[in-house]
């Protein structure tokens, strides 16, 4: 998608509306507008951090305001009636009008943080709309869920990238091109992405020691309300997933020293746990790739086989997406990560497991489009 950055001003707004200029805020803490993901709601704001955020509503009129503070790194996807318009910037505290006139009627809108933690704070604090608009009741249809607990593959790093050999900046970000995003589309399902760049299992990438210490890997950060910050925690019952998607450990080995192997199944097979005591009964794909291969791939195989035998379950599996699935001249974005081509080729390689496993059908449209 085209990036396309609008700042209008008032009186040029002005003019796009045939003169209308009264409007009403309605504010974030407002029941008719929807969250999927991690929120904190307060003082007529919502802030998140977590990549993959949506704010959605449906509204009636022909023009719309998003009054949002995102800093100089976030970035958003403005979907209009379901088609993508607009990547969204708003680095200061400002009114983001939607610059063309819309149709007089009921329309439905969707902001997608599409930037990952590291890129800042957002703070939404509701939607500007006519003084005798109003807002609808938005029924919320997608009731499979999915929990994604990952790294930069699942964050969609470098996603919109043009070769390997660019280097990362936010704009190539993109984790509505990343195989978890994919694979929700896929199901028609809801998600919740909690994934930051860099991070392992045990140890984070570049890190000198076997076992990072200075910033917590993945697994601490399961039930933060806000990435990072380990003083707010998130109410884990709030989002009961159907299944849960693991994909750690790329980082643990894309750099020595490699953590003991005893570490990193330990470690793993603690989280799975803990995911299995929180979500009884709900399937855990453990996996690993396209990234990395050995001894990821083995290690990773060895937690799952370890649950299964010590629980008695069939209900974690494990799926190795091949380190030679992806092309390394078409289907790498910025600095080696898989661009959307190929994340495309790792959704389309988990979900035929997935439906397997959880009897569930997906479309096959997104998917489509690698040849």
């Amino acid at each position: 998608m085209k990036k396309i950055y609008f700042f209008i001003t008032a009186m040029m707004l002005f003019t796009l509306v045939s003169g209308q200029n009264k409007w009403k805020n309605i504010p974030a803490t407002d029941p008719f507008i929807h969250y999927m993901g991690r929120v904190e709601l307060q003082n007529d704001q919502a802030r998140y951090n977590w990549p993959g955020v949506v704010v959605s509503a449906r509204f009636t009129g022909s023009s719309l305001g998003i009054h949002i503070k995102g800093g100089a790194s976030n970035y958003f996807n403005l979907w209009i009636d379901d088609r993508p318009e607009k990547v969204l910037h708003a680095v200061n505290d400002t009114t983001w009008w939607y610059p063309e006139y819309l149709e007089k009627g009921i329309h439905y809108f969707r902001l997608v943080k599409r930037t990952e933690a590291d890129m800042g704070m957002v703070s939404f604090s509701g939607i500007c709309i006519g003084e005798n608009e109003s807002l609808l009741k938005l029924d919320i249809f997608q009731e499979r869920k999915l929990l994604f607990i990952g790294n930069s593959i699942t964050c969609g790093y470098g996603a919109e990238g043009k070769d390997k050999s660019e280097s990362f900046n936010p704009t190539t970000e993109n984790c509505e091109k990343s195989y978890a995003t994919i694979i929700a589309r896929a199901f028609c399902a809801q998600y919740q992405l909690i994934s930051h760049s860099g991070l392992g299992m045990v140890r984070n990438y570049g890190d000198t020691q076997k076992l990072s210490v200075k910033i917590k890997p993945m697994p601490a950060r399961l039930d933060y309300l806000f990435d990072g910050d380990s003083t707010k925690h998130y109410d884990l019952s709030l989002f009961y997933p159907d299944a849960v998607v693991v994909n750690l450990g790329t980082n643990d080995f894309s750099t020595q020293p490699f953590p003991d192997e005893a570490d990193f199944i330990g470690a793993g097979k603690q989280l799975i746990v803990k995911l299995r005591n929180c979500y009884p009964g709900v399937k855990i794909f453990c996996i690993a790739g396209p990234m990395i291969n050995e001894p990821c791939y083995s290690y990773t195989k060895k937690i799952v086989e370890s649950i299964r035998t010590e629980m008695r379950t069939t209900d974690v599996l494990f799926l190795g997406v091949p380190n030679d699935l992806l092309n390394l001249d078409s289907d790498l974005g910025s600095d080696w990560h898989p661009s959307y081509r190929g994340q495309l080729k790792t959704a389309n390689h988990i979900i035929p497991l997935m439906s397997t496993v959880l009897d569930w059908n997906y479309t096959l449209d997104e998917l489509k489009r690698v040849r």
